[in-house]
Parts: C-alpha cells; sequence; structure tokens
C-alpha cells in the first residue's frame, strides 16, 4: 500500500530488481499503464511503464475490496539464504494518536510563517485536539524546521 513504509521500501525494492518504482497508484488502465495524483491530487498522471516486472504502491481507498472466494492460485516461495550483509537490529513504532498524513480528514500544516522548528509543537497540540495530521510545506522542511 501506499503508506509510509511502502513508500519508504518501494524505491529500494525496484532499484534491487533494476525497474522504475510507481508510487501512489489510483487505477490501472492496462498491464504497463496507470494512474497517480500529483500536484497535490489537483492532476492525474497517467504513467506507463515497460519494465517486465511492475514495482508500485497502491492507494487503498481507490480500490473497491477484494470479493470472497477467489479462484487465484496461492504459491509457496522459498526465501532465497542471509549473504550476511546485513542484519536486524530492532524495530520501533512510534506511537501516535494522530491519523497518517495521507489518509486523514484534517490537516493542520505550518510553513516558513512558523520562523523555526521551535514553533512547530503549536500546531501539534492543535492537531492533537483536532484528531487532525500535522503536515508542513516544501520550504519548512527545506528550511529544516521539521523533518520529512
Amino acid at each position: 500500500p501506499a503508506t509510509s513504509v511502502g513508500k519508504n521500501a518501494l524505491p529500494r525494492v525496484a532499484a534491487l530488481l533494476d525497474v522504475a518504482a510507481i508510487s501512489d497508484i489510483t487505477g490501472v488502465v492496462s498491464t504497463d499503464t496507470f494512474e497517480r495524483p500529483i500536484y497535490a491530487g489537483n492532476a492525474i498522471a497517467t504513467v506507463q511503464s515497460k519494465d517486465p516486472v511492475k514495482v508500485v504502491t497502491v492507494r487503498t481507498t481507490a480500490f473497491e475490496a477484494a470479493g470472497e472466494g477467489g479462484s487465484a492460485p496461492v504459491e509457496t516461495v522459498i526465501a532465497a539464504g542471509n549473504p550476511g550483509l546485513s542484519s536486524f537490529v530492532s524495530a520501533e513504532l512510534s506511537k501516535s494518536e494522530r491519523p497518517e498524513l495521507t489518509s486523514a480528514r484534517v490537516v493542520v500544516s505550518g510553513g516558513r510563517g512558523m520562523q523555526s522548528g521551535e514553533n512547530f509543537p503549536l500546531l501539534e497540540a492543535i492537531a492533537d485536539k483536532l484528531g487532525a495530521a500535522v503536515g508542513a510545506s516544501r520550504a519548512a522542511v527545506d528550511a529544516g524546521f521539521v523533518p520529512n
């Protein structure tokens, strides 16, 4: 899915497979052609990939849930051996009552007008009261006020 984790893993998987990554698709036109939002969702781009393997993230709200009892075969895949190049250290999940930015109904956002990162906790307090996500403009991120 087109979640933070999916969008983080997608480019890595695509790079390992030497194919293009297509993120946040909202429609499938054909086996090689997909639709995805651009310009903050104000326009829809039709993108095409001739790669033999497609690596995509899907905006789950754009598709109906699959019906029960399909006929697709279930395939068992044996994982490749561990080459020992890296190891898992730990997993830490951040706990937040706020919704994820991409699926939030209400977003409280700040930009350069916040003047520094020290002022962003003001937005977080408002967002907590509203049950909203917290966002930031590209300019605020580029200025180092908040992380991306």
